[in-house]
């Protein structure tokens, strides 16, 4: 029992420092970036490349606080400018993993995120995607993937039950399908199970929790955007896209199909 309190306070150290750190960038990088630079996007990808690595930072301390090891496969994959970046969700920290590993990326996250007192101004001055509302989600994500910008979604759209996977949300194929956009899985695992959807950050494991993102085949959008092209509707060509993002998911991550 001590021990396991010693390690929740640790967890909670590091998440401390996580959320002074976001309000740092919020209260000092976003200012200096708006101040320096009139581009809007410039503005954006410079403020994202702060949170690259502010959020690959909060990863080396939960591995330097003995909470965590952490393993990147394939990470060439994600610093490629320009992709589609799709992934289960079983932790909290899944965002700051992908993204800390992105040097510029947005990601399709929480309306309440950008009002959340700690991250809201830098979700914002990111360029980060609301999912509020559905259409302007996949247009808005379509756009910035045309444009040359890399995307990360959650295609569960909140994290997974314990043990498996949650309904895919069609919007995040549909975004594939709108860009014509090959997608890039990335197949996260957490082992033992931590910081879970309703789970509180402080039940915590008895030992560092093994933490692993895997760069997964990519999904070419080839036959899909030819298969519209001969009158397939876009409707069913999202649902066999998204089944088979899913079957992807499920036997990656060892799950009966």
């Amino acid at each position: 029992m001590i021990a396991r309190a010693w390690r929740a306070l640790r967890t909670g150290f590091a998440f401390a420092v996580f959320g002074l750190y976001s309000l740092g960038i919020f209260a000092t990088a976003v200012p200096w970036v708006r101040l320096v630079h009139r581009d809007p996007v410039d503005r954006q990808l410079r403020v994202q490349a702060t949170v690259n690595r502010a959020f690959r930072h909060f990863f080396l301390l939960l591995g330097a606080l003995g909470l965590a090891r952490i393993r990147v496969e394939n990470p060439e994959k994600l610093r490629e400018p320009g992709v589609l970046v799709m992934a289960n969700h079983p932790t909290l920290i899944d965002a700051v993993g992908i993204l800390g590993q992105m040097p510029h990326a947005v990601v399709v996250t929480k309306h309440d995120n950008q009002t959340n007192f700690f991250m809201g101004g830098t979700v914002r001055g990111a360029g980060y995607i609301s999912n509020r509302d559905s259409r302007t989600m996949v247009s808005e994500a379509a756009a910035r993937l045309r444009m040359g910008h890399s995307v990360v979604l959650f295609p569960e759209g909140t994290r997974s039950p314990k043990g498996g996977l949650g309904e895919f949300q069609r919007g995040a194929v549909r975004i594939a399908l709108e860009a014509g956009r090959d997608i890039i899985p990335i197949v996260i695992t957490c082992d033992p199970p931590t910081l879970m959807k309703n789970q509180p950050w402080w039940d915590v494991p008895d030992r560092p929790f093994e933490y692993t993102l895997r760069s997964a085949t990519p999904i070419a959008l080839g036959p899909y955007m030819e298969a519209m092209e001969a009158g397939e509707p876009r409707a069913r060509a999202a649902r066999r896209l998204n089944a088979e993002l899913r079957e992807l998911f499920e036997k990656a991550l060892g799950l009966d199909v």
